[in-house]
């Protein structure tokens, strides 16, 4: 992990990563008693009421079932009267989650749908499924996950929501890299392989793919360099060179040796921080130092939420992380714990931000802490019968709820 330097333009990598790992270090822990507790009676109407929309939703959605499947399956016609009616549905049962604040207590899911949200995740699906008729619906919504992220920093920083080709090839590229990295089947000599090629194209060097997977990759970095170019804008390519740097270092969380727990916090942040910040550059072209700190540190807390949502597969797997290897309750309390203050330190405004930024900080902090409660919900076992009944306080609904109404959204989704 060293800092890169080219025709005199730099990310500094290690100042980032340094400064992120620090403020989690340092954070109080206490960050929770921010929040307004929920009672019991409350968490209870909130889950009637979820339970009820969720159940309407399926219903309104039975008659365009087999048909919405095999439109997915296809190339899906968005413009056709079915889908045009089953966004209508979809939107109507967000609309009405997000107007009795089942959820949030600010109208988020109205705001993002008011931005455009789902004419761009639109496009995207429609994109994806003409480039590669063979992947799988799951697929694409793992890699519209980070056209989300790229639009909301569009969004942050008061830019046209839309798919740029950049945009677009990102939330492409590390799918297929990540499925292929992460496929235990591969053996880690063929990942280090194409780890090296793929720098080598991200350098600029012309590469013949040699497989399937390198012709979609390198198709991906043709993609970016049409929007970007290598001499106007260096350090776009620079902040992919990292992330594909922080991929072939996280390859030392899969192997047998034992890593301490001051190697795997920073292979998870370098991991994390990376993959945001070359969102950033590849929303904006070029960025400060402050907005560098900024989506370094939304990327790292993305990764820890993962890693503690992934926690109980990467335990089966040997996938060494900061919840994976810790078996004392006390312990990994402290890292949720850290995870939370540090989501509120990283997303605390300033007499500098936008109103937009502001509201976009209260947004990610919110759907952060959500998603940390979902964690506990599906796994309470991960953690203290104290921290899980502290989550609970805050928590809008009951915590075992979060798995039972992902579980029906899920099912609707397949």
């Amino acid at each position: 992990m060293k800092d890169i330097f080219e025709g005199g333009n730099r990310i500094p990598i290690e100042v980032l990563l340094n400064c992120a790992t620090n403020e989690y270090l340092s954070s109080d822990k206490s960050q929770l008693k921010k929040l307004k507790k929920v009672s019991f009676i409350k968490k209870l109407r909130n889950k009637r009421a979820l339970k009820g929309l969720s159940q309407k939703l399926m219903q309104d959605l039975e008659p365009y079932r087999a048909e919405l499947q095999e439109k997915l399956n296809s190339k899906p016609d968005f413009s056709s009267p079915e889908m045009q009616r089953v966004k209508s549905i979809v939107t109507g049962f967000m609309l009405e989650v997000d107007k009795r604040k089942l959820v949030f207590d600010r109208p988020f899911l109205n705001f993002f749908i008011e931005q455009g949200y789902l004419e761009v995740a639109q496009e995207f699906i429609t994109r994806a499924r003409d480039e590669d008729s063979e992947l799988k619906f799951e697929e694409i919504f793992q890699a519209m996950r980070n056209v989300w992220i790229m639009n909301s920093l569009q969004l942050f920083w008061g830019l046209p929501l839309e798919l740029t080709p950049s945009v677009y090839a990102y939330s492409m590229l590390y799918p297929y890299t990540d499925n292929f990295l992460d496929n235990p089947q591969v053996n880690s000599e063929d990942k280090i392989k194409f780890n090296e090629r793929l720098s080598k194209v991200l350098n600029g060097e012309k590469l013949t793919p040699a497989n399937v997977i390198e012709e979609k990759v390198f198709s991906l970095v043709g993609k970016i360099e049409s929007q970007y170019s290598r001499d106007g804008f260096p350090e776009v390519f620079h902040s992919l060179r990292l992330i594909q740097e922080a991929q072939t270092e996280s390859i030392k969380q899969d192997k047998d040796e034992l890593l301490a727990y001051d190697k795997i916090l920073p292979i998870s942040f370098f991991k994390g921080g990376t993959s945001v910040l070359a969102d950033a550059f590849l929303v904006k072209g070029k960025l400060n130092i402050k907005e560098m700190h900024f989506t370094f540190a939304y990327g790292s807390f993305l990764q820890l939420l993962d890693d503690l949502q992934d926690t109980v597969v990467d335990k089966k797997d040997n996938h060494q992380t900061l919840f994976s290897t810790r078996s004392n309750y006390e312990v990994v309390d402290n890292e949720v714990r850290r995870l939370v203050s540090f989501i509120f330190k990283a997303n605390s405004t300033d007499e500098s931000d936008t109103p937009i930024m502001s509201l976009m900080k209260e947004v990610i902090t919110s759907c952060t802490l959500v998603m940390i409660m979902e964690a506990a919900g599906r796994n309470p076992s991960l953690i203290s019968h104290r921290l899980y009944k502290e989550l609970e306080a805050y928590s809008k609904v009951k915590l075992s709820f979060y798995k039972e109404f992902e579980d029906k959204l899920k099912s609707l989704v397949k």
